[in-house]
């Protein structure tokens, strides 16, 4: 296919961005969107109720649709809406606080082309705030049940220059087929996990589907991390969301012979993180544990509702999708991550 055949043929792209007090970092976001090279496609920022200058940023902006939400509904709540506005073939969802590089679309478009198996892509991003060094790589699934953040706070290197299915996408540049809400359930987030966890419950969802997820590393684009949630929240209310909304995912989702095989060393990680916290008094770490367990019974009703789409929407059985996504990266990967020294960790493969 020459190029001008492609370019004719070029598939639609809705680039979805949520933004909650993020005037900060919105401008060069959507300046970097300017120079982007693919010729086909629409950008739709979501704004969450934001109380500082985000909507004079995106009013210098005309190409944008803007939808303004009248709460802070969160990524989940934030993307469920954006998504009823978007016209394209392939959905980007697309953190405020990242700047992209002119190319980085014709990767992925390019991937979806050549992999029709393949329903949800990440690029690869690096962090200027932490000298370059990558975000994670995709993550894989341990048998623990916790997730491997595979190439975190690593230097690039040759490892991490290819392709390859990892379990989970992270969700500050992951792109999916549009089609792929007809197979998992149709919706894309559920709302009551409002942040954090989201995109790995659409990814597992995915693969039970028979869809596939995949790192892609020739697209590339830089991610500040700018954390609005935890600024405005705080880290507690961070970490009590990922870990409920881990526990709930995991329990709506899995088949019960997994869950009867994961669920007592996932327990025993949980609760062991819950007593050191509070033996070695990171109160803040074990307020986190206790808003998690508080958070998980008030939503927990949740779980038989999914479980019974799952089993509706399933072609593939967990054995098939962990031959292909879980790793184990030793207990050292779990006590580093625990201390927040993650970077002093060696990825094994």
């Amino acid at each position: 296919m020459n190029q001008a055949t492609y370019i004719t043929e070029a598939k639609r792209v809705s680039i979805l961005i949520v933004n909650f007090n993020g005037a900060l970092f919105l401008n060069d976001c959507l300046n970097s969107l300017r120079k982007i090279t693919w010729p086909n496609y629409e950008i739709i920022v979501v704004d969450n109720a934001s109380t500082d200058d985000s909507l004079k940023i995106i009013q210098q902006f005309p190409e944008v649709k803007l939808i303004q939400n009248n709460k802070n509904a969160g990524f989940a709540g934030g993307n469920n809406l954006g998504l009823r506005h978007c016209n394209g073939d392939f959905i980007l969802l697309l953190n405020s606080d990242t700047r992209v590089t002119p190319g980085f679309l014709e990767p992925l478009c390019e991937y979806f082309q050549n992999h029709k198996y393949v329903g949800i892509i990440q690029a690869k991003m690096t962090l200027p705030r932490q000298h370059g060094r990558l975000d994670a790589c995709g993550s894989f699934i341990t048998p623990f049940g916790f997730l491997y953040h595979y190439g975190i706070l690593k230097p690039d290197g040759p490892q991490y220059n290819k392709d390859y299915p990892v379990f989970s996408a992270k969700g500050a540049c992951l792109m999916f087929r549009k089609e792929l809400i007809n197979y998992v359930g149709g919706f894309l987030f559920k709302d009551e996990y409002f942040c954090y966890y989201e995109e790995t419950d659409f990814c597992i969802r995915a693969w039970i589907a028979g869809w596939e997820t995949h790192f892609v590393h020739k697209s590339r684009i830089e991610h500040l991390q700018a954390a609005t949630t935890e600024k405005t929240h705080g880290q507690e209310f961070m970490l009590a969301h990922y870990l409920s909304n881990q526990t709930l995912s995991l329990l709506s989702n899995l088949q019960w012979r997994s869950i009867f095989i994961i669920f007592p060393f996932y327990s025993l990680i949980f609760i062991s993180g819950l007593l050191v916290s509070l033996l070695t008094m990171k109160y803040s770490l074990f307020k986190s544990f206790v808003s998690a367990v508080i958070r998980f019974i008030k939503n927990m009703n949740s779980i038989k509702r999914s479980r019974k789409i799952m089993k509706q929407i399933r072609k593939v059985n967990d054995r098939q999708i962990f031959t292909k996504t879980m790793k184990w990266p030793g207990l050292n990967y779990f006590l580093l991550s625990f201390k927040g020294d993650l970077d002093k960790y060696i990825d094994r493969f």
